[in-house]
């Protein structure tokens, strides 16, 4: 009955009605009006939650534009959670249908990395690479390993140059703030840094690296990732690229099956 009830109060609040207004007790205030402050309340601290997230989305719409699509995303992908650093994951998604960001193409990839961000800072940590644990691998058997990505590991490509977007839109940010629209797709790696385990680092990479990087994140063996890598690009440093992954801890285990 009571999860009913909180179920019901819930959809009541997003939808912006008053039907619930009937099971709830009057006061010194109406039951409607009562409703009306909670659900006030509610909207405020989803959005509240979004603004923290999605800075350079803000920074680009501006608020007016920002606040309505939060309103209308938090009724499309209610929260699951009680924890709000897990609420607005689908916002990409969303703007990616929202009638009023169609001239913004890019919007919906510059929530993906400021998501992506969200996601390595607040990721669980790692042991650093074992690297004695590697070298008692036999060299043959090394094709057949499954390299780990460090859990705050986060791949994402796109056709528009969002970490320019990104980057022009940060508080510190002092220069030109041109864009450039027909700059290469970015491939972009995001990660926590290792040496501070705070700071969130975002950097391109070649196109093989991240062929490379997505086939390990899909747990693919050291032979197929390879495969991956020189089917994009034959003469790419693939040794080089793996143990400078492995330095950045952005490969930080191995699994031998």
């Amino acid at each position: 009955m009571l999860r009913d009830t909180q179920i019901s109060v819930a959809a009541s609040l997003l939808a912006g009605d008053t039907a619930i207004a009937a099971q709830i007790r009057a006061g010194k205030l109406s039951a409607a009006r009562r409703i009306e402050i909670y659900r006030h309340n509610v909207f405020a601290n989803l959005r509240g939650a979004l603004k923290d997230i999605y800075p350079v989305v803000l920074a680009v719409v501006g608020e007016t534009f920002f606040l309505r699509a939060a309103d209308e995303h938090a009724r499309a992908h209610p929260s699951r959670s009680g924890d709000l650093n897990r609420f607005g994951g689908d916002l990409a998604v969303f703007l990616g249908t929202y009638p009023h960001a169609a001239a913004l193409p890019y919007l919906p990839d510059v929530a993906r990395l400021e998501w992506a961000w969200h996601e390595a800072f607040h990721a669980a940590d790692a042991q650093a690479f074992d690297l004695a644990d590697l070298a008692a691998i036999p060299g043959d058997g090394h094709a057949a390993l499954r390299f780990l990505l460090h859990p705050t590991v986060r791949l994402i490509k796109s056709q528009f140059p969002i970490l320019r977007i990104w980057e022009v839109n940060q508080p510190a940010f002092r220069g030109e703030m041109e864009v450039d629209w027909d700059a290469p797709a970015d491939a972009l790696l995001i990660r926590r840094d290792t040496t501070d385990g705070v700071t969130v680092l975002i950097e391109r990479v070649p196109a093989a690296g991240f062929a490379f990087l997505g086939a390990l994140k899909k747990n693919a063996t050291l032979d197929a990732a390879t495969s991956a890598a020189l089917g994009i690009d034959a003469a790419f440093d693939l040794q080089g690229f793996l143990l400078e992954s492995v330095r950045k801890g952005v490969i930080s285990d191995f699994m031998k099956q």
